[in-house]
């Protein structure tokens, strides 16, 4: 089998994000697959609940021969091993009634290839994309034609129709 590519979204809105992040890229080249492109830093308010500080979203294209389910493993333990504590966060969105809690690193997998998977593990592509700034901005700067595989938009015809609206 040949190598995938892989658009990850990562993001922080930890007091040193910036420095995270670079360092989950470090580690996800080391450890996913080979960084074939990445996108500039972008910030956005936290969506789903209340922050006093602005996220950091990175896009990162690698290719893996890892499959989808390995990728998820892999950045899994990035995520923990770069700080992130899911029960701790599960405490504190309970405690607060919101969606999402803050967290150090957050990566997400927008697309692997052309696949889709839906299960209670994995869902790819990324589920609501299409209504999510903070995450198509940094994917269209690096694939801006790449075809939702579901939807059959690219994430620049994302975009324009979100921002039109």
């Amino acid at each position: 089998m040949g190598a995938t590519s892989v658009i990850l979204l990562l993001g922080s809105n930890d007091a040193q994000a910036a420095d995270i992040v670079q360092r989950a890229i470090n580690i996800i080249a080391n450890s996913v697959g080979d960084v074939v492109k990445l996108s500039a830093e972008y910030r956005s308010k936290a969506y789903g609940f209340t922050s006093d500080r602005e996220f950091i979203n990175r896009a990162v294209e690698v290719t893996t021969t890892a499959d989808a389910y390995e990728v998820l493993r892999r950045i899994n333990l990035i995520e923990a091993l770069l700080g992130r504590d899911r029960d701790e966060e599960t405490k504190v969105k309970c405690a607060k009634g919101e969606a999402y809690a803050s967290r150090p690193i957050d990566i997400d997998i927008i697309f692997y290839g052309n696949e889709t998977f839906s299960d209670e593990r994995l869902t790819i592509p990324y589920h609501f994309l299409d209504e999510r700034e903070y995450a198509l901005r940094p994917v269209v700067e690096i694939a801006p034609e790449r075809q939702h595989p579901a939807l059959k938009y690219t994430p620049r015809e994302m975009l324009n129709r979100l921002t039109k609206n």
